[in-house]
């Protein structure tokens, strides 16, 4: 043997004995088995390699009540802690974008604690206190006025509580009938910008210089050995007010009871899971369509109204004007399947309605941008075929810039002569809304801007408030069976000369009466436009003025008799914190602009970007010497949507994956024991190797100095 062999064996036996313990130490952690992989429950890995940790469960309810033009919603969110320990659930969902959430309820067995409204820090400082305390709370919080979450602290083992939440809307009227939209699954959104570094998020999407609240809007998504998730049972008890017609829905299978009188009952004929957008449509008989109607409520003595104004209507066929239209397409990842399909479609009904007087350009977009020519052609035979085949040959994939697309979409010339009109066909999945806005304030000019949604679960407040920045409307399209009727209508509209400039003037009042939306959008064919006042004492009328084909138009509506209707108050508010929303985008002086949200949320008791509702039980439930999980829980992915196209492009993987697994089987009861029980073991990323190593060179320079020690003493 050599004399180096011979210095270096003692340490190198010790060196490899300590690596050998690192090692076994790091693999003691059992890792799950494959036969433990099924679809009976939602998983999220733990802490130690091989240890679970079951997500909350849970089941949505939806009970609805519709008196004309307004819903009356109670849902409620049941959450199910199927795990051994103390667990906190985050859920994000969508409601309608123009919900007024103001009820609040937490049900823990016979117990019954109702929410309050607060400013949203003290709110959130509340609740972080009674969950460190062991108390049950739950918070509601908008993150958009169509994206709510709701946080859920201490659930015991086994545990379920039930978190409701009490919200209205106000519906459309168009075409003679009402359509309501109930937003089931938020789906994954493209987020631009530079990620903000240093931040741990929980959402598929850290914050980014662009969308600094990302991770609050983009909650993990169930994975594909996860199934749907989230049942969902919805009813809906429907007085119209007017003969129906017809009741259906375009999205999901009913059972419709018909009580007579516009009168029915409605429920989803199964419960599914949330994963598309609810959409149920009624309409009256042609000669039984709603004409504009006036709906009141008094709340402390000031009186609330409804008035829903129908646009002129004339027996003359309406002259064209010539037109120039941009049609906008999105093509991103989102849009693959049965989404590119709608707009492709949609765009070649919509070459088709145009004449050799109009203009038009096509431009696509995902994250990248491109025209069908380079600048606007008239529309002849040969360039509607070309348009056509350009249209066929579109493909999705990719993320989602919107804000370049619209934004060159707004900046080409225009004729003073001819009206310009800027069609977007979208599903919205972006998480910057906010600067799309600006984009239109600064340039939408004289043009009108419409937005067609797209899909199974658009992203209803950039559809709608786009098209009101627009000063223009916005059409669903469900499914591809719709595609041709709701088009129709839409270029009726476009096709048809709108009441513009439109300026109320309420008569009789001792005290200013204030009206939203402020100014009134423009009137279009078959689409009565909604005003919510909160009217001075004395208001007998409202003179509404406007501009028809050139010329001035006027009428009268008197407001002194009204349906009574309860939740016009809570509308009129909601409708006046949009306005200030909007109104915040151009303020110099934002501080007072907010200021106004924070007291009109207060005084109505309703939820918005800077108040949010939060109900604190008395009682202290968890021992301070329990810990407390926390779980967000996954949304589904939306019906139609390609994972690979959405997801593989427009986020990193999430940070907490899930898997499902068969919590019968005795393997995972007897893994997660295992794990349990050794809780003093070294996890994979913390292992002793750098302490071995040293170890182990102390060893190796000692041998080397009792060698040498030896040698001398020789």
């Amino acid at each position: 043997m050599s004399p180096v062999m011979s210095l270096f064996r003692p340490s190198f036996f010790i060196v490899l004995f300590l690596n050998g313990f690192s090692v076994s130490s790091a693999t003691a952690q059992p890792n799950l088995p494959p036969s433990v992989i099924d679809e009976g429950g939602l998983f999220f890995p733990g802490d130690k390699p091989g240890a679970v940790t079951p997500a909350p469960l849970l089941k949505t309810e939806i009970d609805a009540t519709v008196s004309g033009p307004v819903v009356r919603y109670r849902l409620r969110h049941t959450f199910v802690n199927t795990s051994k320990q103390w667990n906190e659930a985050i859920y994000t969902y969508p409601l309608p974008a123009n919900s007024a959430v103001d009820r609040l309820k937490m049900t823990i067995g016979e117990r019954v604690v109702e929410g309050r409204i607060e400013e949203k820090g003290e709110a959130r400082r509340l609740y972080n206190d009674a969950k460190s305390n062991g108390q049950r709370a739950s918070i509601v919080e908008q993150q958009r006025p169509n994206i709510f979450t709701t946080s859920l602290a201490n659930i015991a083992p086994g545990e379920d509580i039930t978190v409701e939440i009490g919200f209205q809307e106000m519906l459309r009227m168009r075409d003679g009938g009402f359509r309501l939209r109930m937003p089931l699954v938020a789906g994954p959104r493209y987020i631009p910008g530079e990620a903000v570094s240093g931040f741990k998020s929980t959402g598929w999407a850290p914050p980014t210089d662009d969308v600094v609240d990302a991770h609050l809007i983009t909650p993990p998504v169930r994975t594909v050995e996860a199934g749907p998730g989230n049942p969902v049972s919805l009813k809906i008890d429907l007085d119209a007010g007017f003969p129906l017609a017809a009741l259906e829905s375009p999205s999901h299978d009913l059972a419709i009871e018909k009580l007579g009188d516009g009168k029915a009952r409605i429920a989803l004929a199964d419960t599914v899971p949330a994963d598309k957008d609810f959409t149920l449509i009624w309409r009256a008989r042609a000669d039984d369509a709603p004409a504009a109607g006036l709906f009141t409520e008094t709340v402390d003595g000031t009186r609330y109204a409804l008035l829903m104004l129908s646009p002129p209507a004339s027996g003359r066929p309406p002259k064209r004007v010539p037109r120039d239209l941009v049609f906008v397409v999105d093509t991103s990842g989102s849009m693959h399947g049965a989404s590119i399909d709608q707009a492709k479609a949609a765009l070649r009904l919509a070459l088709d309605r145009l004449t050799p007087d109009d203009g038009f350009r096509i431009i696509r977009f995902s994250n990248t941008m491109s025209s069908f020519r380079p600048a606007q052609v008239m529309a002849t035979p040969e360039n509607i075929a070309a348009a056509k085949d350009y249209v066929s040959a579109l493909d999705a994939d990719g993320g989602t810039e919107i804000v370049k697309a619209l934004s060159h979409a707004l900046a080409q010339q225009r004729s003073r002569d001819r009206l310009t009109q800027v069609v977007l066909l979208t599903d919205g999945a972006v998480g910057n809304e906010q600067a799309l806005f600006d984009v239109i304030d600064r340039r939408i000019g004289a043009a009108r801007l419409f937005t067609i949604g797209i899909g199974t679960a658009p992203n209803g407040y950039l559809m709608t408030r786009a098209a009101h920045a627009g000063r223009g409307t916005f059409t669903f399209i469900e499914s591809a069976d719709e595609v041709a009727a709701r088009m129709t209508a839409l270029f009726t509209m476009l096709e048809t000369p709108a009441l513009t400039d439109v300026t109320l003037d309420w008569r009789g009042g001792h005290v200013e009466t204030e009206a939203w939306p402020n100014p009134v959008p423009d009137l279009y064919l078959g689409e009565p436009v909604t005003i919510l006042a909160a009217l001075g004492d004395g208001t007998g009328s409202v003179d509404v003025t406007g501009r028809l084909g050139g010329k001035v138009w006027q009428t009268q509506v008197p407001v002194i008799h009204g349906q009574d209707r309860p939740g016009i108050a809570a509308l009129w508010a909601r409708q006046k914190i949009r306005g200030l929303e909007d109104r915040m985008r151009r303020a110099e002086d934002r501080e007072a602009v907010k200021a106004d949200i924070i007291n009109t949320a207060l005084a109505f008791e309703l939820v918005s970007r800077f108040t949010s509702l939060v109900a604190i039980d008395d009682f202290k439930a968890r021992p301070d010497r329990l810990p407390l999980a926390s779980a967000e829980i996954p949304t589904n992915m939306p019906e139609g949507w390609s994972r690979e196209h959405v997801l593989g492009e427009l986020a990193a993987p999430a940070p907490q994956k899930t898997r499902a697994f068969d919590r019968s089987n005795p393997l995972l009861r007897q893994t997660m024991a295992s794990s349990a029980n050794k809780l003093a073991g070294v996890p994979q990323t913390a292992t002793p190797a750098p302490l071995a190593l040293l170890i182990g060179m102390l060893l190796v320079v000692g041998g080397w100095a009792i060698r040498r020690f030896g040698a001398r003493r020789a």
